[in-house]
Parts: C-alpha cells; structure tokens; sequence
C-alpha cells in the first residue's frame, strides 16, 4: 500500500511539474510600480520633440490627499495643480551648478541602479495566484489517481497525498517566481540607460549644501535624515528613462531600511539642454524642459505615504548631455547609507 502511495505521489509530481512549465509564463505580471515597463516602445524618434498624445482624463483616477506641505513664503511656478508639479526658477546658482558638475565628472560614474519596487506584492499575487487555482487541482487529481487507478482507500494516506502534493506545488511555484521576479528585474534595469553617483563624501561639493538647504526652506516639515544623498545623474545623447513611480505600493515592506514611502522628488537641472532631455508626465500630458540653475518638484505619494498613480513619468533622451541632481525625500528617518552624508549641513 505504501508503495502506491509513492507511485501516486510521483506521478502527480511529474503532473505538477509539467504544470509548472505550462503554466508559469503566463501568469500576470503587475507593471504599476516604479520602475515601469513601457506601454510602448521608448521613442527613438528625430529631435527636436513635438508634443506626443493628449493626458488621459484623470476623473477617473482616485485622488489622494495633500502632498508635504510648502513654506507659506514659498516663490514658485506650476507646471501642473492638483497633482502639483512644481517649477522652481534659479533653485541654484550658475556656480553651483558647475561645482556640482566638476564634482560629477570628477566621480567614478556607474549604470543608473534600479529598484524593482512592489516585487513583494507580485510574488504574494502569483503565489496565491497559483495556490487557489493549478496547485488545489493538481492536489485533486493526486488524490483521484490514488483512488482510481491504484486502489487507495485509506483516507489519512489520502489526505497525506494531497497534502504533500500541494506543499510541493508550492515549493516548486516560489522557485519559478522568484526566478521569473530575478529576470524581470535584470529588464527593468535595461529601461535605465544613464549613470549616476550619489554623493556622500566627508567634504560636500560646492553646491551640494545649498541643495539641500532650499529643499528644506522650502519643506519645512521634513528633516535631513529624511533625505536621501544627492544623487548626481548624467545623460548622454540618446540616454532615456522609461516611464515609472518613485514611490512604491509596498513602501512600508520593501522600503523599511530608506525611510519608508517617497514623498517628494527635487530634480535639479545643472545645465542647459537644447533638444531634448525634458521630465514628461504621461498622464498629466506636460513637460518641464531641463533649464541650468532650475528644479522641479514633485510629489509621488501624498503627505501619509499614499501612492499617487497620476505621478508617473520618464526622463527623454537628450541630443547632447544632461546633467541633473536629485533628492528622494521619505517619510521616515532613513537607516544607512542612502542617506544625506552625517555632518553635510552642519
């Protein structure tokens, strides 16, 4: 009798393991989540860039709540209001901007890194995806093989054939995922182009300090530990961004050690760019055009951590090279290294 309990368990193993490979590819794969996949092709067409598709309506996407609040003083131009984008003129000066530069071309640059936010929530979908569904069914036909074809009539050793064949479902469903999540990843990273070199030397760059001073004038509800590192991101011609969040829907699982849910993005722009190179926010159908000494800021996710799915955006290619320097503000105090250098504003 036992040995039919085995010879049932591996043939519903080789029926879960054919299963599997016919299965596996096409479970739905969420591209909410920053960085996201394209809908369609980044574009590779001559510059300079004419407008591209009007924004999609937003009254049928759920508004959150306020963003981080502004100072009261607060000298600034919208590109767009409610989701505000904001366009800060002469953020910076000329000179910082250089020194940020020379800082840049002075560092040893690498490929732009990037996060697969939101891989918890996907794994925990297919998974559960595939437990309420192939993994109970091939758990049945186990049990129904055991029966019909060998006779088993026990129903503890029933009960211990599905039971085992499910558990085995599963182990074998987590390994194809997190392979499947492995693989994804390495194509996200193939949607960034540019390189970047965040800064968290002993001695800030000139410009640097200043940075991080009109951030905190102008948020006066943040802090500096709350800040990640000034992160300096170079172009060249062609570079691109493809669409995607900063923030991200599993923040608080997959964020913990940099502070939690992105709140707020600054991009300052260090130089001129004449074709090319702007911030496009696809669902707000605006662009803010890259100008020396000039910031844009942005709010991924509301003032309690609250996604904001009307934030997507890209970076376009420029036709020459693009220097730009970004802070990430979080919700928490950030533990680690990402985080604005100890000592940088004292």
């Amino acid at each position: 009798m036992r040995s039919k309990h085995c010879t049932a368990l591996g043939l519903s193993f080789g029926i879960n393991a054919a299963a599997l490979v016919a299965l596996a590819p096409r479970q739905p794969v969420n591209t909410r989540r920053r960085p996201l996949a394209p809908r369609q092709p980044v574009s590779t067409r001559r510059w300079p860039v004419t407008p591209r598709h009007a924004a999609p309506p937003l009254e049928f996407v759920k508004a959150v709540g306020a963003h981080l609040p502004l100072a009261d003083d607060a000298t600034c131009s919208y590109a767009h209001r409610d989701p505000d984008v904001l366009i800060l003129h002469d953020f910076v000066s000329s000179e910082d901007c250089d020194g940020l530069l020379a800082a840049g071309r002075a560092a040893s640059l690498e490929k732009s890194p990037v996060e697969y936010a939101g891989w918890t929530e996907d794994a925990a979908e297919l998974l559960q995806t595939w437990a309420s569904g192939p993994a109970a069914w091939i758990a049945l036909a186990a049990v129904l093989v055991a029966v019909n074809i060998f006779g088993v009539e026990d129903r503890i050793q029933l009960a211990e054939t599905g039971l085992g064949v499910y558990a085995v479902n599963l182990g074998l469903a987590a390994v194809a995922i997190f392979g499947f999540l492995d693989q994804r990843k390495e194509k996200l990273q193939a949607l960034r182009t540019s390189k970047s070199v965040a800064l968290r030397g002993s001695t800030p760059a000139k410009g640097e300090v200043e940075c991080y001073e009109r951030l905190l004038e102008l948020l006066p509800s943040i802090t500096p530990e709350s800040c990640e590192a000034l992160t300096l991101i170079k172009y060249d011609a062609g570079d691109s961004l493809a669409p995607h969040y900063d923030a991200n829907r599993a923040a608080d699982a997959e964020d913990i050690a940099r502070g939690g849910q992105t709140l707020a993005t600054l991009l300052v722009y260090l130089n001129d760019v004449e074709d090319g190179g702007c911030t496009r926010f696809n669902k707000l159908g605006i662009t803010v055009a890259p100008k020396k000494g000039d910031a844009c800021l942005f709010f991924p996710a509301d003032a309690d951590g609250k996604f904001d799915e009307r934030m997507e955006h890209e970076g376009e290619a420029p036709r020459a090279e693009k220097w730009i320097g970004r802070i990430w503000v979080h919700a928490r105090p950030i533990i680690g290294e990402t985080g604005c250098p100890p000592g940088t504003l004292e």
